[in-house]
């Protein structure tokens, strides 16, 4: 287990917050089906996409190692 410090630099972190976000909306999804509902797979291609381009402007936009932070 990471110690405390380790767990502080991760949480500074938007990516690793992200990554949180998305994994808890995966969990609601995955035992409820709330979003289903509302996403055609046209829609759900659109978020998948959206998804990634964020990814990609967090790590554009990291200039500091976690170990820094």
């Amino acid at each position: 287990m990471p110690d405390t410090t380790t767990l502080i630099q991760f949480l500074k972190s938007r990516t690793i917050w992200f990554s949180i976000l998305l994994a808890a909306l995966g969990v609601v999804e995955a035992n409820v089906g709330v979003f289903q509902q509302f996403m055609t797979p046209q829609t759900f291609g659109v978020f998948s996409v959206a998804v990634g381009v964020i990814v990609a402007v967090l790590r554009v936009l990291t200039t500091t190692p976690l170990s820094e932070k």
